[in-house]
């Protein structure tokens, strides 16, 4: 959690960390994920400059960078603060602009006469106005053009008479065009994400052309892919959803309630996924899907259901995320596998000797020291080993993995033997022939100490040899903790008092080159392993 934390993911539920790897499907919005949510206006083409101006200023709540944009284009454009205009002027009654509605009005007094101020989405606002069929056909054609470039339109109307209730009888004024880049990091994160076999949709309230202009942009637009819109998306069942939603790539003019189904429909079809949100209205497809991802500027009821904050609102973090949670799995599963094999060792030579009549090959004591002290910090050093080059070009990982692999299981049945039968073999000479069980005990301590301190460099990677494997370098604590763990096992045979406690005797450098030797042994029989599977997995 640190780890992703550090790449500005912070993640809520413990939960979501394995969840992760596993992750086949990104559902995003676009503005302030893929792009910076800064907007600005580029483009503009009114019938009256002075109308729109006046109701980009008085049809404004100043509530997001939409509003945000306009405000400054206006104060640029009357030369004089926009604000003095709205102290002179008495806001009658307004409709707030909501994700179904897709447009704001309001009924302002200004000067001594009293204006209805609607502005929205182009094609919502245009279906508001008296106009003819001629001109409609033209201003529809120019939001078509100016989408098609990318940019984010809204349109403007007014209106002397009427209510704001009323969504007939105004006079069309124009639209904008806004500019939101795209966020930095972006491109490639999209990429990354690709290779990693993750596909990427975007659920998007922008208009249509515009959401595909910076779906091919960015990549997330392949060949053969398509758009689908909210009618569209409303005008067939579950099943025909389910049927062609592998090619939609985005979804444009979605309703907020849209999305739930959109993720169940995903599910259904046995894929893995995180939803990214911030609204109220998300918090049911959150809440639906694996991962509940939310940007850092949300509501705090979205927050609340998240499993994970995007902070820097940046779409590359919840790619980071995923490759955290694939480097966390792995750990997991070398950390188990690994600690299984030293362990089931142990059990082997004790509960052999058992059935043997013979002493115990290991005190209570050597036992603690062995797991604690020894090979206790390299349990946890290995836990943190650096992601491996490539792990973001496998395919995700099934929900249904197993922590040990046919790999794993064989490696701990093998090392588990062959080192139970090298300390019962120590052991057993060390008693019949020497007659020194305290002898028998010091091999046995001395082997089972040392021999996963060497071997435990082969579970760094269980996809490549350490030939062939990142530099030990890569991970130094891990480096420094078994050379630690070597000396300490080393410690318990040359302090006196120490091995006397230990019960323990010393043992000669002809002894120590058996248990290295027999370590080492180990370590190619790992690495043997590994390469064996290497070949079949190729094949």
């Amino acid at each position: 959690m640190r780890k992703i934390l550090k790449r500005n993911g912070l993640v809520q539920k413990l939960l979501a960390v394995e969840t992760l790897g596993s992750v086949t499907v990104i559902c995003t919005d676009k503005t302030g994920t893929l792009t910076e949510g800064r907007m600005r206006v580029v483009r503009s083409d009114f019938s009256d400059q002075q109308r729109a101006l006046e109701t980009m200023v008085l049809c404004n709540n100043l509530e997001g960078p939409v509003d945000a944009a306009l405000w400054e284009y206006a104060m640029n454009g009357l030369e004089k603060d926009p604000q003095d205009m709205v102290n002179r002027s008495v806001r009658l009654a307004e409709v707030l602009f909501t994700s179904e509605s897709k447009f704001m009005a309001t009924e302002n007094l200004f000067d001594g006469k009293v204006f209805l101020n609607l502005k929205g989405a182009p094609e919502i606002v245009l279906g508001m106005c008296d106009i003819a069929p001629a001109e409609r056909q033209r201003i529809l054609s120019q939001i078509d053009e100016w989408a098609g470039e990318g940019l984010r339109l809204i349109g403007f109307a007014y209106s002397s008479n009427g209510s704001v209730e009323d969504k007939h009888g105004f006079t069309w004024n124009g639209l904008v065009g806004m500019e939101d880049p795209i966020r930095e990091g972006v491109h490639d994160a999209v990429r990354v994400a690709q290779k990693a076999g993750i596909k990427i949709k975007m659920i998007t309230g922008d208009y249509r052309l515009t959401a595909e202009h910076i779906a091919r942009e960015l990549g997330i637009f392949p060949e053969g892919a398509r758009i689908m819109e909210g009618l569209e998306l409303e005008g067939i069942d579950d099943e025909e959803l389910k049927r062609r939603i592998d090619d939609i790539a985005v979804f444009a003019r979605i309703r907020p309630y849209d999305k739930l189904r959109i993720i169940r429909t995903l599910e259904d079809r046995g894929e893995v996924t995180a939803m990214i949100g911030d609204g109220v209205n998300d918090a049911p497809a959150l809440k639906k899907a694996n991962i509940g991802v939310v940007v850092g500027s949300a509501t705090d009821v979205a927050k609340e259901i998240a499993d994970i904050i995007l902070l820097d609102n940046n779409f590359r973090t919840i790619v980071a995320a995923i490759e955290e949670g694939r480097v966390i799995f792995d750990n997991i599963q070398k950390v188990v596998s690994y600690v299984l094999s030293n362990s089931f060792a142990e059990i082997i030579v004790i509960f052999a000797a058992m059935l043997l009549g013979w002493p115990a090959p290991l005190l209570v004591a050597q036992i603690l020291w062995i797991h604690l002290i020894c090979d206790g910090p390299t349990d946890i050093m290995l836990g943190f080993e650096p992601g491996e080059e490539g792990i973001m070009e496998q395919k995700p990982k099934s929900q249904n993995e197993q922590i040990l692999t046919p790999l794993a299981l064989s490696l701990i049945a093998i090392i588990s033997t062959v080192s139970a039968g090298a300390g019962l073999l120590l052991f057993g000479n060390a008693l019949w022939n020497l007659g020194s069980a305290e002898l028998g005990r010091s091999f046995v301590f001395a082997l089972f100490a040392v021999n996963s301190m060497v071997y435990i460099f082969a579970y760094r990677s269980m996809r490549r040899t350490i030939a062939k494997g990142s530099s030990p370098m890569r991970n130094k604590p891990l480096l420094v903790s078994a050379i630690a763990g070597i000396l300490t096992a080393l410690a318990a045979f040359l302090i006196a008092p120490l091995r006397h406690v230990m019960g323990l005797v010393p043992l000669s450098l002809a002894d120590y080159g058996i248990v290295f030797g027999i370590a080492v042994s180990l370590l190619v029989i790992v690495e043997a392993g590994k390469i064996i599977n290497i070949n079949l997995r190729r094949s």
